[in-house]
């Protein structure tokens, strides 16, 4: 006959504690999804640190961006962080956005400029994404190296991805103002919270100051300037010092008219964004590139769709679609309202900001020709900015950065010291 069960109370009391927390999360998980879903734009979710640069080290790093250009010394030490913040969507939905944040390092308190950049084009699938960037495979820009030279030279820089990176299934709000602006704006709020909430190397006693200067490659002039038209509404509180543009493509109608290899992306972009009834894309492109457009989005990258898609608009586009872009505004806006319409709203930069401004230009440069970036330098003189037009000799597109890299640090410190911006304006 069997006697009494025994029971074993501290094995009890073992699984007891082991499994109260997991109860405890199922309990707690729904509250911290509504904290998150609650939390301000440019609110910090994850930050890890990735690793520390010496100096020569970062000289290293940057020797193969600036080969042709001289490779810039590295006064500090840098650490290189992945966060991850909130921001808001081009239609008002929350949205979580990746960046880097390069952090030099200072043995004394010391308050130094807060620099945000944004990307050139390398695509609008998540492959393709240039925080994911391997250079030596596909050299979309060599950002690591890029972000690492303004580090080393005493800024604290962020460089955020666009809203569609992150989600295989999303498309980059690819030449989308309000998502660019409101991704930048964003990066800078997460930059001062990085430092409000203590998620800094300690070893490190910098601090940002009021200083901040949006800049961009390409598409991402047109993102920092997308910030500085939405700035007083959405992000008021941001300081906005300054705006830098190396090779900067703000009109997105100029850039599908000269150089039409781009155009897929936004077109595919708006109809996802707008919707196809408003935005179809059989209304503009050939039906040769209609039957994989999906596919093509998702797996080419910059420098496959540039080898794909033909430059010339007339071997692109539908006969009428191409007659109305190129024949002026006017004959587009009559036949093409909707894209009419939405390629005005996604102008960036002309809304009358008043913010210094950098403009560098290569005078090779094929992707935005000095005629285009001339009329807009004229145009925002006419707003009330006061304009540095730097024309580069010899330089590419691709060498906007390289090339323009010691004429931004001496603008950004001018500023930094509180003196005038040059001003090249009126342009003669």
């Amino acid at each position: 006959m069997d006697g009494p069960k025994k029971t074993d109370t501290g094995e009890s009391i073992v699984k007891t504690l082991l499994i109260l927390p997991l109860l405890l999360l199922q309990l707690l998980l729904p509250a911290f999804a509504a904290a998150e879903s609650a939390a301000q734009p440019g609110s910090i979710i994850s930050v890890m640190h990735e690793k520390g640069y010496l100096p020569h080290v970062l000289r290293q790093q940057t020797a193969t961006l600036f080969e042709n250009f001289g490779v810039p010394d590295a006064d500090y030490a840098v650490d290189r962080y992945w966060i991850r913040f909130h921001s808001t969507d081009f239609d008002g939905s929350e949205a979580v956005v990746r960046a880097q944040l390069y952090v030099p390092r200072f043995d004394q308190p010391t308050e130094r400029p807060l620099l945000v950049f944004g990307a050139g084009t390398t695509g609008i699938a998540e492959r393709c994404a240039p925080i994911l960037e391997v250079p030596e495979r596909n050299r979309w820009g060599w950002y690591v190296a890029n972000m690492l030279a303004y580090a080393g030279k005493g800024y604290i820089v962020i460089f955020p991805e666009y809203l569609g990176f992150g989600d295989p299934d999303t498309p980059q709000r690819y030449f989308s103002k309000v998502a660019e602006g409101r991704v930048m704006l964003d990066a800078i709020r997460a930059g001062y919270n990085f430092f409000q909430h203590g998620y800094h190397n300690r070893a490190s006693a910098v601090r940002p100051s009021q200083t901040v200067f949006a800049a961009g490659y390409s598409q991402g002039g047109h993102a920092a300037h997308a910030a500085a038209d939405l700035r007083p509404d959405y992000a008021p509180e941001v300081p906005l010092s300054g705006l830098i543009g190396f090779g900067q493509t703000n009109c997105v109608a100029t850039l599908m008219r000269e150089m039409a290899y781009y155009a897929p992306y936004i077109i595919y972009t708006y109809a996802e964004m707008y919707g196809y009834d408003e935005i179809d894309p059989a209304d503009y492109l050939q039906p040769k590139w209609l039957a994989t457009l999906q596919q093509d989005m998702f797996r080419f990258c910059v420098e496959e769709f540039q080898h794909y898609y033909p430059r010339d608009g007339k071997d692109l586009y539908t006969e009428a679609f191409h007659r109305a872009l190129t024949d002026g505004e006017q004959r587009l806006a009559v036949e093409f309202p909707a894209m009419a319409a939405r390629l005005e709203e996604n102008m960036a930069g002309l809304s009358g900001h008043g913010i210094p401004t950098l403009v560098l230009h290569g005078e090779d440069d094929i992707i935005v020709s000095t005629a285009a970036q001339t009329r807009f330098v004229q145009q925002l003189c006419g707003r009330d900015s006061a304009v540095q037009f730097v024309i580069m000799p010899g330089a590419r597109h691709s060498d906007t950065r390289p090339a323009g890299f010691k004429y931004s640090l001496e603008w950004m410190e001018l500023l930094t010291r509180g003196e005038a911006p040059p001003d090249d304006c009126p342009l003669e």
